[in-house]
This record gives structure tokens, sequence and C-alpha cells, in this order.
């Protein structure tokens, strides 16, 4: 009886104070269809490293903006990536010169378009329970 309800109580109770979630409002959806992919990462070591990052994939079902969620989110500073695969071939199409072809977006404005933001240029500060972050795809010109 008292592992019964040791079980259900464990089972029932909300996540840890030190995690949350982050709702992420994506602006600039040009076309239905594909996917938006997220990745976050905790550390400049993990920046950009697909195996260390938390991926989330979204269907895109509308142009105009979406409403991304990420549950349990732990606390800290999150560099956050975004890219809309179009084409659903799960990767970040880019040009011959490595640029990218599709829209993308990250968790702050880089300061330069020349070159890959640094880990320390996008990270943002993330506080449980609740935080909203909006961003607009972007495609790469000149």
């Amino acid at each position: 009886m008292y592992l019964l309800l040791a079980t259900l109580l464990l089972t029932t109770m909300p996540p840890p104070a030190d995690t949350g979630t982050l709702i992420i409002e994506v602006q600039g959806i040009e076309e239905a269809g594909g996917f938006i992919w997220v990745g976050l990462y905790d550390s400049e070591a993990h920046y950009m490293v697909k195996e260390k990052a938390i991926v989330k994939g979204y269907d895109v079902t509308h142009t105009g903006t979406m409403r991304l969620e990420v549950h349990e989110l732990p606390a800290g500073r999150w560099a956050i990536a975004l890219f809309h695969d179009i084409d659903g071939d799960g990767e970040l199409d880019t040009n011959y010169l490595g640029i990218p072809s599709e829209p993308y977006a990250f968790s702050r404005k880089p300061p330069s378009k020349w070159r890959a933001p640094r880990y320390d240029e996008v990270a943002i500060p993330f506080r449980p329970p609740l935080q909203r972050l909006s961003v607009r795809l972007e495609r790469w010109s000149l």
C-alpha cells in the first residue's frame, strides 16, 4: 500500500524547480511544409555539436508565426539555433560557399552575418519556470 502511494506521488509530481518551459515565438515563416529544427546548447564546448545539443523538431503547418515549446529545460545559459528545413531533409541547406540557403535564426541577433556566431554572442539566460523568446527567421543576403 505504501509503495503504491509513494509510486503514485512520485509519478504525478511536477518536474524539479530548476527546470521549466521555454516558449519560442518564431516569426517570418514564409512557407508551410517541412520542419523547424531547434538546437539548444548549454555551453561553449557543446555549441554547434549536434550530439551535445537538445534537438527538437516541429512540423510547419502554416506561414507567419509559430509557437514552439521546450519543456523541462534546465536553468542556465543557452545558445539556441534554429532553421526552417523547407525540403524536410533534416539538414540546413547551404550553397557552394557554405552560406545557408534556408531561413535560420538564433536566440540573439549575431553581430555579423559574415561568419558563424560564437556561443557568447547568442547565448541567453534561462530562468524557470517559464520564459518567452521571440525570433525572426532570416535568409542570408547581401
